[in-house]
């Protein structure tokens, strides 16, 4: 897939789980029990000492087991991490931040790549770069659905994924899209720790498929 079909995507689902762990088997269950609750779009974070190695054995899954998973790779904060990782096989880049060394990686790759915005200025550099999706980070304590509100006013063009707080219950979702949110990233709460500890990998699929049915509603 292209940048923008991935961009699309993103839009069209609404949704984005957000995974990282330091045991590459329960990374491999996490998304298998992701892939079978019909999720297409995955983001694994980058944020522990063998993240990428994990990734590397994400990558190897997706593309042996998994057909049509679009494997991201999150946190990315410098030009190099993003070298790294797309030689590594990212489909998507995804930050916390806003920073001009990765936008140059993204485009000489042709990879998409959704910045951290968290101030009108850093939504602006987004969209005055070309980019039309950006991560709106950490969305609750930032004002939650009516920071959205009042952005995307100023913004009508731009599509944001909110991540940071967003709570896995049909409420919360609602209010996040009603605010004008396109897509919503939920991490830890998907995953309950004490489901993964007891290879609970069934829940997970549910849990997800929950969310699923909860995001469709939201936007009918």
């Amino acid at each position: 897939m292209d940048p923008q079909q991935i961009a699309s995507l993103v839009q069209q689902t609404g949704f984005m789980p957000l995974f990282t762990h330091t045991n590459a088997e329960v990374c491999r269950n996490v998304l298998k029990a992701s892939y079978d609750a019909g999720v297409r779009l995955f983001e694994f974070t980058n944020r522990n000492a063998n993240s990428f190695d994990n990734f590397i054995a994400l990558r190897k899954y997706c593309n042996d087991q998994l057909p049509g998973m679009v494997l991201g790779i999150g946190t990315i904060k410098n030009a190099q991490q993003a070298e790294q990782f797309i030689h590594a096989g990212a489909d998507f880049l995804i930050s916390p931040l806003i920073l001009e060394e990765i936008q140059h990686v993204a485009a000489t790759h042709k990879k998409l790549w959704i910045p951290g915005c968290a101030t009108a200025s850093e939504i602006g550099l987004a969209e005055y770069w070309g980019i039309d999706t950006v991560k709106i980070f950490p969305a609750k304590q930032l004002g939650g659905p009516a920071f959205i509100k009042a952005i995307k006013a100023v913004f009508p063009a731009m599509h944001f994924m909110v991540t940071g707080g967003v709570e896995p219950t049909g409420e919360d979702i609602g209010n996040w899209f009603k605010g004008g949110a396109a897509a919503v990233g939920i991490g830890s709460q998907l995953f309950p720790p004490d489901w993964l500890a007891n290879n609970q990998y069934a829940l997970v699929t549910d849990h997800i498929k929950k969310i699923i049915h909860y995001i469709e509603k939201a936007r009918v």
